[in-house]
């Protein structure tokens, strides 16, 4: 189930460029071990609709540490690897709830030349490629739909076989695809477990800082996690999303549209009087856009908006469909960047749902902001 509290957390893109100064443990022949990381101290505030006065605070601050290794074995065959750990900094150090401390990605493979690489382990799944399209602030709201981790081929996740091939065997640097597998993950919880599956995912850039990307991914679902009065019309969990971004000229553009189906970690709670059903919705939605300017001396101002539906058009009984909106908000971000290892970053939410919800759901309608400093290396 989705956290509805926004986290101040910094995005993967930033983890990408924390390993451009990563630090070298060995470095010798073309073989590589390096460690990189982030720590990312953060705090929210927030204010009812109806007041001006702050009305709560939240600590978020995290860190990341991981692990990368490459070893070359012939002139065309190479393997890697990468561990990455994740603490939060904002909980007792005694207290049941570091076990939210965890691995976030771990995996391990092989590449040859231009016939692309092939990796098996914790991974990000093939929804990630699309969507971090619009994840480019180092404040994120974690109540966006498919930033959901654990959730199939959505976010990181167990147990995926990924092969990737970043030129299109050598024709074209322009072209790319990412072809990936899930294995079963019958070991969890009964509310956890995950089907096998398969996903993909292509990508195409211009020399003209444009660049398209589509994923998809189906499974299935080994048990359906809904009331027994809901029979659903289709047990099968799929998703796709497209994308595309403009990235020139100091400007950045990005949109990024996702669809899915029976994504059973999403589900709302209906706390109205007039129903007493916890309805799992089994459709999805999310639109998400994002524009930022680079000013060259350190600033980089970015307007976001987000706007997120749920809907369970696929049971038999039509009584119990209807829509209801998850997120539907306008992010105005600032970002400065002292140099390529230390950048802060302040981030006003305005919540638009606060016209617009029914009060009778209890979901929150507060405006929130969050400010932080994000240290990588």
């Amino acid at each position: 189930m989705i956290n509805r509290h926004s986290l101040a957390v910094a995005i993967p893109i930033l983890l990408a460029t924390s390993t451009v100064s990563a630090l070298d443990i060995f470095n010798k022949h073309g073989n590589k071990l390096e460690v990189y990381g982030r720590i990312n101290p953060n705090h929210e505030f927030s204010n009812s609709s109806l007041s001006t006065s702050i009305e709560s605070k939240d600590d978020h601050s995290n860190a990341v540490l991981g692990l990368s290794g490459f070893l070359k074995i012939t002139n065309k065959l190479s393997s890697y690897a990468k561990l990455e750990y994740n603490t939060h900094l904002f909980l007792p150090e005694n207290s049941e709830h570091q076990k939210t401390n965890a691995i976030r990605l771990g995996y391990a493979g092989f590449k040859y030349g231009n016939w692309g690489s092939i990796d098996y382990g914790r991974n990000y799944g093939v929804m990630h490629e699309v969507e971090e399209l619009t994840n480019h602030t180092s404040y994120t709201n974690k109540s966006k739909i498919f930033v959901n981790n654990d959730n199939y081929m959505i976010g990181r996740n167990n147990s995926l076989l990924t092969y990737r091939n970043n030129s299109f065997f050598g024709l074209s640097d322009n072209l790319s695809f990412v072809l990936q597998y899930q294995d079963s993950n019958t070991h969890r919880s009964s509310d956890a477990k995950k089907g096998s599956g398969w996903g993909a995912s292509v990508k195409y850039k211009t020399n003209l800082g444009f660049t398209a990307i589509g994923s998809c991914f189906s499974s299935k679902q080994p048990k359906l996690l809904q009331n027994n009065e809901v029979k659903l019309k289709n047990a099968d969990v799929h998703a796709y999303g497209l994308g595309f971004k403009y990235d020139a000229n100091d400007i950045y553009i990005a949109a990024f549209y996702g669809s899915g189906y029976n994504l059973n970690d999403i589900d709302y709670v209906d706390n109205s009087q007039n129903s007493n059903v916890e309805k799992n919705f089994n459709q999805t939605q999310s639109i998400e856009a994002i524009a930022e300017y680079d000013f060259h001396s350190g600033f980089h101002p970015s307007l976001s908006y987000s706007d997120s539906t749920l809907e369970n058009f696929n049971t038999q009984d039509k009584s119990l469909s209807s829509n209801k909106q998850l997120t539907k908000e306008i992010s105005i971000n600032t970002r400065y960047e002292f140099n390529k290892n230390i950048s802060t970053y302040v981030n006003y939410r305005i919540n638009l749902l606060k016209n617009d919800v029914d009060q009778s759901e209890k979901k929150p309608t507060d405006n929130i902001i969050g400010a932080g400093v994000v240290y990588q290396f």
